[in-house]
């Protein structure tokens, strides 16, 4: 896999998380002291997200965090210029991850 196929894995796997976190849970925000954070979480299964967005400052930098099993499998940090960090474990957690997305999806109708 080339780091371009990587960074696009990464970005969609990305994606499928923060719509799980969309449909399951509608966040809030924290007045924290280093300032205004917008938070997001949900437990199913075994799965653990994790999102968190400051909205106070311009460049409004964002941390997904996704475990499965207890172990993080997919760490990602962006800005509006871009993403600033990437971790990524490969493994059947993805299609596990996709296949609960579509089911909420589905739910909803």
């Amino acid at each position: 896999m080339t780091s371009a196929e990587r960074a696009e894995r990464i970005r969609s796997l990305a994606q499928v998380a923060i719509s799980v976190l969309r449909q399951y849970d509608r966040g809030s925000n924290l007045d924290l002291p280093e300032g205004r954070v917008r938070a997001a979480d949900c437990h199913f299964g075994k799965f653990r997200i994790s999102f968190r967005r400051r909205v106070d400052v311009a460049d409004r930098p964002a941390t997904l965090t996704v475990k499965f099993e207890g172990e993080q499998v997919l760490i990602a940090s962006w800005t509006v210029d871009g993403f600033t960090r990437r971790s990524y474990w490969p493994g059947e957690w993805e299609n596990s991850l996709r296949r609960f997305d579509r089911t909420l999806a589905l739910a909803a109708r």
